[in-house]
């Protein structure tokens, strides 16, 4: 339940319309002394009255006028206020240099269609792919996001490269760090108001999900190897992979894509400071 003595950081928000066309807002919300995820929604008689720029991933509020709904096992909150601004993301000089390190690795290619290809769409998308985020809620889920995950994979793939027996390909497994989460500046809109995160419908109706897309992409490239490890990347069906890993290169990839998606700069909170998140 709400302690409206306490402090709570946004992990998640989601704006959208009702069925009967009225805007509201899904929030996970975390107490600063509990691990509880609260889900929470705001309808829109009360977003009406509220500051949007409250309702950013990271910020910590209090809840003023809040109840349970057991009908929908959520909290309706009537009254939020702001108690800390979070940082929304990377700043463009951040940006600028995550991207430019990425073009770094590109450059270091030794298979010349692989360099070309990625570096023509980079360059051809690089305003979305400086501010898209990684995730909707997971991790990442920041402006930039995209930019410092496909970094931290960068990082940890080399460092093994340089201590595992088997032989790998370079050049694939940098790729498919770049690549593998790429279709999310495709289906992921951020909103530069609130900073929530919400899923393109127009990507949906003709994609199943960024790793559809990605797969697509480098089959029509003719690079089938990147293909399977974007395909794979998820590691299991369960975890939504259309295939399981079946290359070292793409087995990989998926653990490194783990380890940044868990272990890695995965809040945004996590930008300011290095201490404990709430």
């Amino acid at each position: 339940m709400f302690d409206l003595k306490k402090d709570y950081k946004i992990l998640s928000i989601d704006i959208a319309e009702t069925r009967n066309g009225k805007l509201m807002a899904k929030l996970n919300l975390k107490c600063a002394d509990s691990e509880n995820v609260l889900n929470a929604v705001i309808w829109q008689e009360a977003l009406n009255n509220i500051d949007k720029a409250i309702l950013k991933p990271g910020n910590i509020v209090k809840i003023f006028d809040g109840a349970y709904n057991s009908q929908y096992n959520n909290y309706s909150i009537n009254d939020i206020r702001l108690i800390k601004e979070a940082k929304s993301g990377l700043d463009e000089a951040e940006r600028k240099n995550f991207f430019n390190q990425i073009l770094e690795e590109v450059e270091e290619f030794k298979d010349e269609n692989l360099k070309s290809t990625i570096l023509q769409f980079l360059f051809e998308n690089a305003d979305k792919v400086k501010t898209a985020p990684a995730a909707a809620k997971i991790h990442h889920n920041y402006i930039g996001g995209l930019l410092q995950h496909i970094c931290e994979c960068i990082n940890i793939a080399k460092a093994n490269i340089a201590v595992i027996a088997v032989k790998i390909n370079q050049d694939l497994v940098i790729a498919g760090c770049i690549m593998h989460d790429i279709g999310k500046i495709f289906e992921y809109n951020l909103n530069e108001e609130t900073f929530a995160i919400s899923k393109n419908k127009d990507f949906q109706k003709v994609w199943i999900n960024h790793l559809h897309w990605g797969f697509c992409w480098a089959n029509k490239n003719d690079l089938s190897e990147l293909a399977h490890i974007i395909a794979s990347h998820h590691g299991t069906r369960e975890w939504h992979a259309l295939v399981e890993p079946m290359t070292n290169e793409a087995v990989l990839v998926h653990q490194v894509d783990m380890i940044s998606s868990r272990l890695g700069l995965i809040q945004v909170d996590q930008l300011e400071s290095n201490n404990q998140i709430l």
